[in-house]
């Protein structure tokens, strides 16, 4: 199993865009709160897609502008 993730984790982690939160090594739903307060801030009141509740790690993608 160990030697499986290895192997893919570089693969599947390349594809994913940089604003996703959820199911990456070294993110987790506080960091993407903290960006999304960050944006907020910066007087980007979009639309973010969250929804913790599906997931252990939280789901988040924050919109990159």
């Amino acid at each position: 199993m160990t030697a499986a993730m290895l192997v893919l984790e570089p693969i599947f982690e390349a594809d994913l865009p940089l604003e996703i939160y959820a199911y990456r090594a070294g993110r987790n739903a506080q960091q993407a709160a903290v960006e999304v307060e960050e944006l907020l801030f910066r007087g980007h009141p979009d639309v973010v897609d969250a929804d913790p509740s599906r997931t252990t790690s939280g789901a988040f993608r924050i919109p990159t502008f």
